[in-house]
Parts: structure tokens; sequence; C-alpha cells
């Protein structure tokens, strides 16, 4: 009924299969173990952000309290339009500046991003001794950029020069001056620079001595701001608040700004002519986050009079 194996070889080629059979069943679970730890990691990961996405999407919620159009001269059109926005009660912070507004009016669909308006910041930091100090940004459009150069001892007769150059060594201007004072601030008139640069380029300003050696080198952002709605092209759009073009705005549940559209280009203008009586449009105001806020234009069917502000 028993066999009993007395041969002390086989016995042992019994205890060796069993080991490789525990050892392959240890090594199976292992790797199973590991990719279901994997798996999961992954799926934790991917749960994390698609909550976090969700979030956004509700946090991220733009209201719009009114949209109004100025009526331009001849009081048929419109010379611009005004959207009031607002955080919605619990929101988070938008940067308003990364938001972008997808436009379908009379002349079809246009993709707007926000470009800065207003004037150049003037705001100087510490200079002492031989050097130069640029303001912080130049306006494309102004070609015009203020240097405060401090030279060490008032009333110096010597020569020093100022000049600015772009990334590819090009020279937009050269100021050879013998009547600096200790400080002494220079507004530098850059030939060209608006057709050779563009928002968001560097130019570099450096002051030389008499013997042409440098005596500090200073780089400058270039920036292109609009002063009005008539600056704006099809595919901008510009934030007013408290009457002022933004540079920047970010918009929060006690914020409210203005955006500002220019009815006679893009979207809005259909065959030449700007956003008119009974005409209608689209906006969908998409924030960072991708939440979207839609708003409905129609302008009334009669304009009484320039100026008028009509509600659309």
């Amino acid at each position: 009924m028993f066999e009993f194996i007395t041969n002390p070889e086989e016995r042992g080629q019994v205890g060796i299969g069993t080991l490789i059979v525990f050892i392959a069943m240890v090594l199976v679970a292992a790797i199973a173990a590991g990719v279901l730890i994997n798996t999961a990691g992954f799926l934790q990961s991917q749960a994390e952000a698609t909550g976090q996405e969700s979030t956004d999407l509700v946090s991220e919620r733009i209201e719009v309290g009114s949209s109004v159009g100025i009526v331009a001269s001849g009081a048929d059109t419109l010379k611009e339009i005004r959207v009031s926005v607002s955080g919605a009660p619990g929101s988070d912070n938008i940067d308003l500046t990364e938001t972008t507004i997808q436009a379908v009016g009379p002349d079809g669909q246009e993709n707007l991003v926000f470009v800065p308006g207003g004037t150049l910041d003037t705001s100087y930091g510490n200079v002492s001794g031989n050097e130069t100090d640029a303001q912080a940004e130049v306006d494309v459009g102004a070609n015009t950029l203020t240097a405060n150069v401090s030279i060490g001892t008032s009333g110096n007769n010597d020569e020093y020069n100022l000049t600015v150059t772009d990334g590819s060594n090009t020279d937009y201007t050269t100021i050879n001056d013998s009547s600096f004072s200790s400080p002494d601030t220079v507004n530098v008139a850059l030939t060209n620079l608006s057709g050779n640069m563009a928002s968001g380029d560097e130019l570099t300003v450096t002051l030389k001595a008499p013997d042409g050696s440098d005596l500090d080198t200073d780089t400058v952002a270039v920036v292109d701001l609009v002063s009005g709605v008539n600056d704006l092209s099809g595919s901008q759009f510009a934030i007013r608040d408290d009457g002022d073009l933004q540079r920047s705005a970010v918009l929060d549940s006690e914020s409210q700004f203005q955006i500002l559209l220019n009815p006679d280009a893009g979207a809005f203008n259909a065959d030449g002519t700007a956003f008119s009586e009974g005409e209608q449009a689209t906006l969908d105001i998409v924030s960072p986050a991708g939440a979207t806020t839609q708003v409905e234009l129609r302008a009334p069917d009669l304009f009484n009079s320039v100026d008028e502000a009509v509600r659309l």
C-alpha cells in the first residue's frame, strides 16, 4: 500500500523539484505584486490629476455682469464693446492675462488673446558709481527708452556713450554727450525699433567711458502696449479697471474688470463695417484651466445717439 523510497539519490531529486516549484511561485507572486503596485500608483496619480482638473474647472468660474457697446459717430455702428467680469463666489484667483476668448460674429470666428495696455514703468533702482540703470521696459510703439545714468562725478565734461543693441548686436542708437551731470537722465530715441523688435524681445543698454570701455550693461524687455480700443486687432482684447488699461489683471471673488473688444476688427467686422444695429455675436471666455463662460451679444435694432451706451 505504501512505497518506501530507500534510495537516497531519489529522495534528493524530489526535494530539489519541490524547491524549484516554490521559488517559481515566489517569483511569479513578486512580479504580480509589482505590476499591481505600479498599476495602483498610476491609477492614483491619474485620479489625482483628474480631480485637480475638475476642481480647477469648478473654481475658475468667471461671471459676466453686463455687456455694453458704445455707439460710434454716425450712430449706426459701435466703436467699443465692454464686458464686465468678476469671479464667482468662492472661486480661486484667475489670471485674466492667461485667459482666451473665442469670438463668433458676423465675419466668422476668431481667437483673442490678452495684450497689455497703459504706460511704461518709469521707476528706477538704486544707481551709484559708474553705472547705468535702464528703464524696465521699452514700448514698441513709442520707440523710446529712458536710461538713468550716473557717471560718478558731477559736472564731468568727459564724453560718455550710451549704446542700445539687440540679441543680434544690431545697434539702434548711440548717444554721445559731453555734459553729463551725476546722475543724469537720458531719453533715447530708438531707430526702427518697431520694425525689428517684437513684444518679449530684449535690448542691451551699455554705458561706455571716454576710452571705450564698458562701465555697465543692462538688459531691458520690449513690450507692445495698447493705448485704446482702436489699437486692438481682431485677435486681441484688453482689460480696463477704474478707467485705466491694465498691464496685468488677477480676478478674485471681490474684484471686477472690463474686457475691451474692438467691434471694428476680426469676427465683429463684416464687409468692412463695424458691429452694427441688430447684429449678433457669441463670446466663449476660457479660463487658464479650461472653464468656459459663454456670453451672447446682440445689438439693438436702433441706436439713438453718438457715444450712447447700449446694452448688448
